[in-house]
């Protein structure tokens, strides 16, 4: 009977570990885009989008005649305000970047199903107001995930990821490594972009970097693999929060777009 109860205790506290670690590390995730603030040395000047009554966002180059609209997800603390703010006025054509639903102007509740929600209602946003553009769907880091699910549920010119991953334990395992193998069952709200790529048709491209301690060269090697019609580049000296300000990545993004 001793033998029972200290194992029940065991299962008990590993049950609430693994629980617990999940809700802080979530915690933590969600916090970098509802706690976000606006970045004050911006490079351009956002534009507000209010795309319906609750979602709202940024964009740039509204007006301006193009073939091509970018839609963005940012990273940690890339609002929608500061992605635009940053990035936007390196491509010559619409960008566009929105809030999930329940951070910054966005109301609502941030979880799995919204995410993907404010990404689809992004899109279809987008297509009505650029109907004869093609759409470009680009990611970075924790947007990577949200940006490959856009991917496989609408159709898009193309897909760019930066420091991708393949579900957030490939995050949450740089701070708190316990999440393997089955032990990622105690992830909620887990964003699955190794099950989103399989049904990504278009073509993709996969950015990293060796000198990227947070997200390496060699997990955005098995990103690729995720995917059935990828290319993988890899980058020296680009640190995580530099590759959409980076030049030789600016010049091969945008290369590969004309090109597409």
């Amino acid at each position: 009977m001793e033998i029972i109860r200290f194992f029940l205790i065991i299962l008990m506290w590993f049950l609430i570990i693994g629980f617990s670690c999940n809700f802080i590390m979530q915690t933590i995730s969600y916090s970098f885009y509802k706690s976000a603030k606006k970045i004050n040395e911006i490079s351009y000047e956002p534009q507000f989008i209010k795309f319906n009554d609750t979602l709202t966002g940024y964009g740039y180059n509204l007006e301006k005649p193009s073939d091509r609209v970018i839609l963005f997800f940012g990273g940690s603390n890339y609002i929608a305000y500061n992605s635009v703010g940053i990035y936007s006025g390196k491509f010559d054509c619409t960008f566009i970047s929105a809030d999930y639903y329940g951070t910054q102007h966005s109301k609502g509740k941030m979880n799995l199903k919204t995410m993907q929600q404010t990404a689809t209602e992004l899109y279809d946003w987008a297509e009505k107001e650029y109907p004869q553009a093609h759409i470009v769907i680009m990611g970075h880091s924790y947007g990577t995930g949200i940006a490959t699910y856009l991917a496989g549920v609408r159709e898009v010119q193309s897909l760019f990821i930066a420091a991708g991953y393949r579900d957030v334990s490939d995050l949450y395992n740089k701070m708190v490594p316990i999440f393997w193998g089955p032990l990622r069952i105690f992830i909620s709200n887990n964003i699955q972009a190794a099950e989103y790529a399989k049904n990504v048709s278009c073509p993709v491209y996969v950015i990293g970097s060796d000198s990227d301690t947070t997200l390496n060269a060699s997990l955005q090697k098995k990103v690729a693999e995720c995917f059935n019609n990828s290319e993988i580049k890899i980058f020296d000296d680009v640190s995580h929060e530099d590759y959409f300000v980076n030049n030789d990545v600016l010049d091969y993004i945008i290369t590969t777009m004309n090109q597409t």
